[in-house]
């Protein structure tokens, strides 16, 4: 396809009870189809990473790293971009090639940029567990990471990494591999590791990287990453990747017997298509997250009445698992009374025509899958709202402080 540049973001207006009366809104602006969304994506990162400058890690806008470059997109546009490659004979084959997944941890490749260097993925961390291909172990990448994250969340831990010589608790001891780099984004072969000695990797800095926003991970700082999957939910990023600086990359392990690490990529097409479904699903979900969100507080400043469990969802809002216990929990009680003819207690008249409007966009199968997978990992008692962590908990805390307290 011919990469142009095109228009600018559309707007959608959030939907309000009809006994306010509203503005009129003027937009001129021609609603873009998915393949445009595609395009102008590219375009934008493109001329934004022009500005990045590697030796100082400062990009677009002087931000840190190449965040500038994606901090703006939305989870509508991730939508679009997805469709486009479910669309797209082409481009779904090369995104084939170039994902992975596995039940804790699924990597879909959505677009780069072959003489710049840069990649753009999508992320999604499951909330039935760890075992991330890597990214629960202290790492080096081989590259200048962002990442915007739009749903859950993770502990960031970075290290620094020292000799066995130098004083140290056993527990910080690690064996220290070489990773070759995939020979190409569609190999399919195994990633071969060498090792190179027994280190210590000392830990320096834990900060939770949390939904909404967009972080920097410098080349040269290793780290690794905590889930809390039953805490945070979901975790969704948007992972955006510099140019290869280098072939290798490096990975500190428990073990010293370590050969090799699987690639997990996806050969069946209707596995795949599915995966993809899935995934725009899942963003579904979250976008009804926010318009619904958008929607309730916006009638609570107008004192309109709400129902008990509309204030339940405007004070659960900021759960990091919401989506996974108050959310979909709702929306599967909602599939069944539509279903069986029973009158809707959960949401007020208006809150219905949002939610109706909403669902009617979203795959019926994949959406029942997605609440029939929810309630299982309820059931197994897979997601809590009490956080052991200390550090999480403290952090947590701070960050709804923030939040709650308009600066």
């Amino acid at each position: 396809m011919n990469i142009s540049q095109l228009s600018s973001h559309s707007t959608t207006t959030p939907a309000f009870p009809t006994s306010v009366t509203l503005p009129p809104t003027q937009n001129n602006t021609i609603p873009e189809d998915n393949e445009q969304v595609y395009a102008r994506i590219f375009n934008e990162i493109s001329q934004r990473y022009a500005a990045f400058s590697q030796e100082n890690e400062i990009g677009f806008q002087h931000k840190p790293g190449i965040t500038g470059d994606i901090e703006n997109i939305t989870i509508k546009e991730i939508i679009s971009i997805l469709k486009h490659l479910q669309s797209d004979p082409a481009l779904f084959e090369q995104c084939q090639k170039s994902s992975a997944n596995s039940p804790l941890f699924t990597k879909l490749y959505l677009m780069s940029n072959d003489v710049q260097g840069w990649n753009l993925r999508l992320h999604t961390f499951s909330v039935k567990g760890s075992g991330l291909g890597g990214e629960d172990s202290p790492h080096y990448h081989r590259w200048t990471l962002a990442s915007q994250v739009f749903s859950g969340g993770y502990m960031n831990v970075n290290y620094e990494e020292g000799s066995l010589d130098q004083p140290h608790a056993k527990e910080h001891e690690y064996s220290k591999y070489e990773l070759s780099a995939s020979k190409n984004q569609s190999s399919k072969d195994s990633r071969h590791t060498t090792f190179i000695s027994r280190a210590t990797m000392m830990p320096i800095k834990k900060e939770l990287y949390a939904e909404g926003e967009t972080n920097h991970f410098p080349i040269n700082l290793a780290h690794s990453v905590e889930t809390h999957a039953s805490v945070m939910g979901t975790t969704t990023t948007l992972a955006h990747t510099a140019k290869s600086v280098t072939e290798k990359s490096y990975a500190f392990e428990k073990n010293e017997e370590i050969k090799e690490i699987p690639q997990r990529k996806i050969e069946n097409k209707a596995e795949f298509d599915s995966i993809l479904q899935n995934q725009i699903t899942f963003l579904q979900i979250l976008d009804l997250k926010l318009e619904l969100n958008t929607h309730l507080t916006e009638a609570r400043r107008l004192n309109l009445p709400l129902t008990p469990r509309e204030e339940k969802h405007l004070n659960d809002y900021y759960e990091p698992n919401y989506v996974e216990t108050s959310l979909l929990p709702a929306l599967a009680m909602y599939q069944m009374e539509s279903i069986n003819g029973v009158t809707h207690n959960e949401f007020s008249e208006q809150t219905i025509k949002l939610v109706d409007a909403k669902l009617s966009e979203i795959n019926y199968d994949s959406l029942d899958a997605l609440l029939s997978n929810n309630q299982h990992d309820l059931f197994d008692k897979l997601l809590t709202v009490e956080v052991a962590d200390a550090d999480l908990a403290s952090q947590l805390n701070d960050r709804f402080k923030k939040i709650i307290t308009p600066t």
